[in-house]
């Protein structure tokens, strides 16, 4: 499944080389669409394919919010704008 995460320019670089780390919860956050993406303010789309990684999306969030549980490696992340 394609999905997206925003973040500034300081921070692709690192995410395209290392992965999406996910926070103390073990949590990366993502957005179902690249424009729900965008309205994070972020300077930089980056596309997620997640393959087998483990989501949920909750009933009253999931038209903006999809978390994705663990690291997602370099390989499953294109950067699109």
């Amino acid at each position: 499944m394609k999905l997206y995460h925003s973040t500034n320019r300081k921070n692709a670089s690192s995410i395209v080389k290392e992965g999406l780390k996910p926070n103390g919860l073990g949590i990366v956050y993502l957005s179902p669409t690249f424009e729900k993406a965008r309205l994070w303010n972020g300077q930089v789309t980056l596309e997620v394919e997640t393959g087998d990684l483990k989501l949920t999306a909750f009933e009253d969030c999931s038209d903006w919010e999809v978390l994705c549980w663990g690291h997602i490696p370099p390989e499953n992340i294109k950067v699109v704008k």
